[in-house]
């Protein structure tokens, strides 16, 4: 009996030690999607089906990798729309803003005539609109953009304004703005779940938001920039304290074209070398790399379903291969109006596996 209470107090005294910050191995699920309802009239009621199919797969919570309309003017009753959109899941979303929503903005009088440009019911007018913004001179003052930056600041304040994410059943997030020198980019978030780490960057297409004509964009994608390599770098250190056992980060961007990447990334950055996206891969290669366990980067922006490991180098077949540890999911878009069930196993050497979501 002594022996047995010997036991059962050493095996106490090992839990007490144990590093209260580790979460236990957990199985779960969550989905991620992005790119939704570029034609309103076409795609809401498709939209609003996937949603009730999202829901119905019980997910801890879906990840919308931006992009949530197509072209519509950038004003806050549009992005309080949407907000009443996450409203329809019925678990946490959380939400990283797309190209389409700022990045993107133009004046509704282009927005208009280009619509009907492309349905091919352009008026005399309507060309007369859109010829202006186009070449070099148009290129020089931005013509015909309306105020990206105001939106990205509407964005911060509908969908970041506390400490949560959106969705029918809102959950804590980390802001980067609350413990950190950066204080813009509250929609920079993390959270943990079953023994992973989940981070959000601000990173969407075109060019990641950088334009060199315009010297107020140039300066908000260099401080973004910066703040977002600081994120993934906190955000990894975060892992590595708790001993996670993954990690998990979602932007907007497609980062890879399909051309080789040589001995930088299995396939080349969109962009080039020290380019708009050049250090975004290169924080995520590298400490993910360090990091060691299985990393997934979530993105949309391309509209094409894909699983694979773009940042992974060969060393040819005597070596393994370096980054191998990181997974690229890339989230169906419209007029394919589909999402992806993550499976979450931190039991297994792989921990994610990928099942489509659609009706």
């Amino acid at each position: 009996m002594v022996v047995g209470r010997t036991i059962r107090g050493l095996a106490l005294a090992a839990a007490l030690l144990a590093p209260l910050s580790v979460a236990q191995a957990e199985t779960f699920s969550f989905v991620a999607l992005g790119d939704t309802a570029y034609n309103p009239s076409v795609d809401y009621p498709v939209y609003e089906a996937l949603i009730a199919r999202i829901n119905k797969a019980g997910p801890a919570f879906s990840i919308h990798v931006g992009d949530t309309w197509g072209a519509l003017p950038c004003t806050e009753d549009q992005h309080r729309s949407i907000l009443g959109w996450f409203a329809k899941y019925d678990h946490p979303v959380v939400y990283t803003p797309g190209d389409n929503e700022w990045a993107d903005c133009r004046r509704p009088d282009v927005l208009e005539a280009y619509s009907r440009y492309v349905a091919k019911k352009a008026t005399p007018a309507d060309l007369a609109l859109l010829m202006p913004l186009q070449g070099l001179d148009a290129g020089m003052t931005s013509a015909g953009y309306d105020d990206p930056i105001g939106s990205l600041g509407l964005i911060r304040k509908v969908f970041f304004a506390k400490p949560q994410s959106v969705g029918g059943k809102p959950m804590p997030l980390v802001r980067q703005p609350d413990v950190s020198t950066f204080k813009d980019t509250a929609e920079n978030t993390r959270w943990e779940k079953g023994g992973v780490v989940f981070a959000t960057i601000s990173a969407p297409g075109s060019n990641n938001g950088f334009i060199m004509t315009s010297e107020a964009r140039a300066a908000e994608a260099i401080a973004r920039n910066r703040a977002n390599i600081d994120w993934i770098k906190t955000t990894f250190a975060d892992a590595k304290a708790k001993n996670a056992k993954a990690v998990v980060i979602s932007l907007q961007a497609a980062m890879f074209d399909e051309r080789d990447g040589g001995e930088f990334s299995g396939k080349a950055v969109r962009g080039g070398r020290e380019g708009p996206y050049h250090w975004t891969v290169l924080a995520i290669r590298d400490l993910g790399g360090r990091f060691g366990k299985p990393v997934l980067v979530i993105n949309g922006d391309d509209h094409d379903f894909i699983v694979d490991r773009p940042f992974m180098v060969s060393q040819g077949e005597m070596k393994p291969a370096l980054y191998g540890n990181i997974t690229r999911l890339q989230v169906y878009g419209a007029p394919e109006l589909r999402a992806v069930k993550v499976g979450v196993d931190t039991d297994t050497p792989w921990v994610f596996s990928f099942e489509p979501l659609y009706n």
